[in-house]
């Protein structure tokens, strides 16, 4: 029994580093070409952990779905813009990831930037998160124009069942703040993610963009400027259709 438990560890290992070492491949060259175009090395850190209901897929502005594949404790997945398509890899939920607009956002400050991590992990189990990394890219051209710096590990001792019954919440680093400044000018930049957890037994564990103080909620999108066009254009008519008609009666 000892030899057979051995020999099942063993076995569960050898999938996680050859799942691990797979998908790093890949990944880590794609984000060494990001970082060497990039000046920006604002960290994001762990704010607070909070009970948060209605958060599920489609309540929020979801970024990034990671799960853990069989035989495997370890979830590795990103998604970034290359200036017409979102490109996503590793263990991803492809239907429930997406880069998102700083505009459909709400967002021209980073210091009102919130990422909340929902961890769905069978029993509330725990899970360490050991790294996650915000991109912010042009619309046109895809251009990396930030990238969050070095991530300090959390270990996350439980966690609550179901997509969108828990937020742990993370902000970028207030010292280095202001090196995101220029990249959330452009309300057409989008915002990209990538995220590494080990220990996890589940999933699908989830990242969302909310803003600060209303971290269980989506952000306030503002609208698109044909959008504030149109509905101007709606307003004026219906004052014209409102003064002819006055002055019919009159």
């Amino acid at each position: 029994m000892e030899h057979d438990r051995n020999r099942c560890r063993t076995l569960n290992f050898q999938g996680n580093f050859m799942h691990l070492k797979k998908l790093l491949a890949g990944m880590l060259m794609a984000s060494s070409l990001l970082s060497a175009a990039l000046p920006a090395h604002a960290a994001l850190i762990y704010l607070d952990g909070e009970t948060i209901s209605g958060t599920g897929l489609g309540a929020v502005n979801t970024v990034l779905t990671i799960s853990s594949p069989s035989n495997s404790s370890t979830e590795l997945g990103s998604v970034v813009w290359n200036g017409t398509a979102d490109v996503k890899s590793g263990d991803v939920n492809a239907s429930q990831t997406q880069t998102l607009s700083l505009g459909q956002l709400g967002l021209s400050d980073p210091a009102n930037l919130r990422v909340v991590f929902n961890a769905t992990e069978p029993a509330s189990d725990s899970i360490t998160l050991t790294d996650l990394i915000l991109y912010i890219f042009s619309a046109s051209g895809g251009t990396a124009l930030f990238q969050s710096g070095a991530f300090t590990q959390v270990v996350f001792d439980s966690t609550e069942p179901g997509t969108g019954s828990a937020g742990f919440v993370f902000g970028l680093d207030a010292a280095d703040i202001i090196s995101a400044k220029s990249a959330f000018e452009t309300p057409t930049n989008r915002i990209g993610l990538l995220a590494h957890a080990i220990n996890a037994t589940g999933g699908q564990e989830t990242f969302y963009v909310a803003l600060a103080g209303n971290p269980g909620g989506p952000s306030t999108s503002v609208p698109e400027p044909g959008t504030i066009a149109m509905l101007g254009l709606g307003l004026l008519g219906m004052g014209f259709a409102a003064r002819r008609k006055a002055a019919q009666q009159g």
